[in-house]
């Protein structure tokens, strides 16, 4: 599938950044706009995300693939691959399969984990499930405001910060009415491929000798200290940093230090 993508920037070298769950290439409009003097900057719409396509099949080999055939219509060169959480572990596994079309991987704020099972911090499967259900029974289509939808929203969430970032996914149609952009049911359907994609691998699929680092917010349980072997096991020499007083939303939490945190390893 190819991606619905934003581009900015005319710089030599080329940064692809990928967005997590619920995101969409908007939410880092505001990293790319610090970058663009100095690099070509691709931001793509994930699939059944943002203004890309639709599909039942929600997987992390299936969106490699999206971004590879995307990536090959639009540079010839090597890229930098910066993906966070589940944008994170799609560029792992393209870095993985086409490791010839990275330069450097950098992956914010998750592992090439399981997190579904207990052990790697299973309540983030309950937590997305949560939400997910939730905005199943959201009806934005019956609704005649975003006010009206935080209001049903906020029954389920208290933080104002959370409704904000998944009502993002709300638009208009041509008709007036709104309606979601996520493929909801989708995303529900693959849940347990989008909490792991890795646990099936094996050591053969590691990516040697390719510049990688891992960056983690400091209040973040997505990448624990232990984490380091899985890490090590795909990604052989690779790096771990940590951002102080962050958590898993580390760019937008720890903006000035995550882009000279991001520009040290990439210059």
């Amino acid at each position: 599938m190819k991606l619905h993508c934003r581009e900015t920037g005319k710089g030599a070298k080329t940064i692809v950044i990928i967005h997590g769950l619920y995101g969409a290439s908007d939410n880092w409009l505001s990293v790319a706009s610090k970058l663009e003097d100095d690099f070509r900057i691709i931001l793509p719409d994930q699939r059944n995300h943002g203004q890309s396509g639709h599909s039942d099949i929600h997987t992390y080999e299936a969106m490699a693939d999206d971004l590879y055939e995307t990536l090959q219509e639009k540079t010839k060169d090597k890229v930098i691959l910066l993906g966070h959480s589940m944008g994170g572990k799609t560029a792992m596994r393209l870095t993985m399969k086409h490791p010839e079309i990275v330069s450097q991987l950098i992956v914010a704020d998750i592992a090439p984990k399981d997190y579904g099972r207990f052990a790697n911090y299973g309540e983030t499967t309950a937590n997305h499930e949560n939400i997910l259900k939730a905005m199943q029974t959201l009806h934005p289509e019956q609704m005649e405001s975003r006010r009206e939808m935080d209001a049903a929203l906020k029954k389920h969430f208290p933080s104002k910060t959370l409704r904000q970032f998944l009502l993002k996914n709300v638009n208009r149609q041509k008709g007036g009415l709104y309606h979601w952009q996520l493929n909801i049911e989708a995303l529900m359907n693959n849940l347990p491929e989008l909490m792991d994609g890795f646990s099936h691998l094996n050591e053969s699929q590691a990516v040697k000798d390719l510049p990688t680092v891992f960056i983690r917010g400091e209040k973040s349980p997505y990448i624990k200290d232990e984490d380091s072997l899985v890490i090590n096991r795909f990604f052989p020499g690779s790096q771990l940093v940590t951002i102080p007083d962050a958590g898993h939303w580390l760019h937008a939490e720890q903006p000035e230090v995550f882009l000279k945190t991001l520009l040290y390893y990439i210059q």
